[in-house]
Order: structure tokens, then C-alpha cells, then sequence
């Protein structure tokens, strides 16, 4: 029973449009840590870029979901898909640059190894999805 209700918030956020139309598949410790994020927050509608301010804290949750924020607790944090996700994400220094303070869909993601500081890919973010904590 316990492993249904950890998997019923994840199904109603991964079938939201706003994310992608495609299934993403997570383990348990990445639901739990994605279900602990959202908890008491509500999507608004997806948004092609965030501000510098909003790109301060950023926690990769698996290889296709990243999080971005001002802070850990910040008010709106955003979720974001990488177009065909960005492969050994958790395992990697993301490493991108943005030719203004906003950063956008389309933005390519260099991956680089954390033991061996080489480049090991690359990826593009999607579309930036707020979810904004309820209000008390």
C-alpha cells in the first residue's frame, strides 16, 4: 500500500502535460526526494526561460528532471525536462552558459565527469515549469 501512495503523486505529475506527454520511469529514492520538492506546491503554466536569480540552486532529481530555485525553500521553484534527458546527470558537473542572466529552453548542458573533469556530453534543457508553494 505504502509503495502505491509514493507512486500516485509521481503518475498525476508525470502525466501533466506541462512536463511531457512521454512516462518517465524513477526509483524510489528519486520519487521520494521529487514527491518531498513538490509537496504543497501547485504547477503553474511551463515557461521558456527563468532569471539569474532563479538558477542559484539547482538539484538534479534523476537524469530527466532537474530543479532549479533561488534558494532550497524558495516560494517557486521550477522543474525542468531535458529534451531526451541528460544522461549520468546525477553523476556529473553540469556546466552551461547563457549569453544574458536568463536561461532557456533550447540552452545546451555540457556534462562533465566529476572524478575526471572530462566532458561527457551534452544535453538541452526543456521547458521550465513553476510550481509555487501553496499558500498557508
Amino acid at each position: 500500500m505504502r509503495k502505491l501512495l509514493l507512486t500516485i503523486p509521481a503518475a498525476m505529475l508525470l502525466a501533466a502535460p506541462a512536463l511531457s506527454e512521454e512516462k518517465i520511469e524513477l526509483t524510489e529514492k528519486q520519487q521520494t526526494m521529487l514527491d518531498k520538492r513538490l509537496e504543497g506546491r501547485t504547477a503553474g503554466e511551463a515557461q521558456s526561460c527563468i532569471n539569474g536569480h532563479d538558477q542559484r540552486n539547482m538539484t538534479v532529481i534523476s537524469d530527466d528532471i532537474l530543479i532549479f530555485g533561488s534558494s532550497r525553500n524558495a516560494r517557486t521553484i521550477y522543474v525542468n525536462k531535458p529534451y531526451a534527458g541528460c544522461k549520468n546527470a546525477d553523476r556529473s558537473i553540469l556546466v552551461y552558459s547563457r549569453p544574458g542572466s536568463s536561461l532557456c529552453k533550447g540552452d545546451i548542458v555540457q556534462l562533465v565527469d566529476s572524478q575526471s573533469r572530462i566532458a561527457m556530453g551534452s544535453c538541452a534543457f526543456g521547458e521550465f515549469v513553476p510550481y509555487i508553494k501553496d499558500a498557508d
